[in-house]
């Protein structure tokens, strides 16, 4: 399964979010899913993370949870 991240394009390249790619049409168009808080919790819960990992987890989370909310 391919998974993509998304940042804007403007100056702050926020992270928008990962994505899996759920369908691929006959267009070439690609049908996206985003990452669940849920599935970042069980990528991440059962090993131990280095500070990079971390922080990485937590971005993932944090938009992961915007996702959701907006």
């Amino acid at each position: 399964m391919l998974v993509v991240d998304i940042t804007s394009a403007d100056a702050a390249h926020a992270r928008l979010g990962r994505y899996k790619v759920t369908e691929r049409r006959e267009d070439g168009s690609l049908v996206l899913a985003p990452e669940s808080v849920d599935e970042v919790i069980a990528e991440t819960a059962e090993r131990p993370l280095s500070g990079d990992e971390f922080l990485e987890a937590l971005d993932r989370l944090s938009a992961a949870s915007s996702q959701h909310s907006g």
